[in-house]
């Protein structure tokens, strides 16, 4: 009876997020806190205004994003070179054909680097580009023919494949989790005195793997992050099948539960500051990447899942206190983007 509420109410959860995000935990009003993908994405709709100040389709382009971010003095990832069979990149060198993205992977002496598509979601497309032997590429523990990577790419991401600089993490950072950048995902919410943190989940990959997504069949690791950056609980794997661990699994005597983020003060600066550049959305998601040249931001998101907070903090995302802080930087947004409006007439 309960799975048929779930499914069948305002939470519209499907079989397999009823079980992998959870909501058969707890009484019955922590049960229905927890949301799926459709409730996620109504539930951010509402907090993003309906106009000119509507970034929305922006945010998914990771190349303008960029742009904007690096123009207002924000740390992004710098640009190496892109492929796209038909649109234009600025200055950066763009790589029309199969075969000319083969050559430059072969020639140019950029790599190593990072490639994932301009307008991509969930990590896919999303590797490493580290030199193998003539004529490969090893795309994070897997060397491949870099002809066959070229017409893969080609066929999978003609509006875009972004080859960026490959971001370094800090050595305690890298001993933890290895060299695969873990991000944050640092959610703020625009409220009464501006933009402040919502939740921080600290994302690792799984091991072999260098995308902190859940890709292979291979399961992330998940962190939940108090407001002073550091970690409360780390979760190996969804609800269901996952396990609760306290140690990192690249190095495990060390442990993870505990460890306090070396760059938080800065990413939660940098977050909050950042938001003020979309001010018709009341709630963004941000990826920061912890490197050696401080926090970057590796994506924007206006539509972040929180599942992910689910799954790290073991609760429904919308419990009463979010619930609250929600309602009112929904109507703090309406009466901002309306004064917008009004100023520009």
């Amino acid at each position: 009876m309960d799975v048929i509420r779930r499914l069948s109410g305002d939470q519209k959860l499907t079989i397999d997020e009823y079980f992998v995000q959870g909501a058969w935990l707890g009484d019955r009003e922590e049960r229905a806190a927890y949301v799926g993908a459709k409730a996620n994405q109504r539930l951010n709709r509402s907090l993003t205004t309906v106009g000119a100040d509507d970034q929305t389709l922006l945010m998914t382009d990771k190349y303008l994003t960029g742009l904007i971010l690096k123009a207002s003095g924000f740390p992004a990832p710098d640009l190496k070179a892109v492929y796209a069979a038909f649109a234009c990149f600025g200055s950066a060198p763009t790589l029309r054909t199969a075969g000319v993205l083969a050559s430059w992977l072969e020639s140019s002496g950029e790599l190593p680097a990072f490639a994932k598509p301009v307008d991509g979601t969930m990590s896919l497309g999303s590797v490493p580009l580290i030199p193998a032997g003539p004529g490969e590429v090893d795309i994070g523990g897997r060397a491949v023919p870099v002809a066959a990577l070229a017409q893969e790419v080609a066929r999978q991401f003609p509006r875009g494949w972004l080859i960026q600089e490959q971001l370094r993490q800090p050595p305690e950072i890298e001993a933890l989790i290895g060299p695969g950048i873990g991000t944050v995902r640092l959610v703020t919410l625009w409220e009464a005195d501006g933009p402040e943190v919502l939740y921080a989940v600290w994302r690792h990959p799984a091991p072999g793997t260098w995308v902190d997504a859940a890709i292979y069949g291979k399961p992330n690791i998940g962190c939940a992050l108090d407001a002073e950056g550091r970690v409360t609980m780390a979760r190996l794997g969804d609800l269901f099948t996952g396990k609760d661990i306290t140690n990192s699994l690249v190095t495990p005597d060390l442990p993870l539960v505990g460890q306090q983020l070396p760059q938080w003060s800065e990413i939660v600066e940098i977050g909050r500051a950042a938001h003020r550049l979309f001010p018709g959305h009341a709630l963004i998601g941000w990826d920061f990447a912890m490197t050696l040249r401080g926090p970057v931001i590796s994506e924007v998101n206006a539509n972040p899942l929180h599942m992910s907070y689910q799954r790290s903090f073991r609760r429904g995302f919308l419990h009463q206190d979010h619930r609250t802080r929600l309602d009112a930087a929904r109507v703090l947004m309406q009466d901002r983007c309306k004064a917008r409006r009004t100023g520009s007439q």
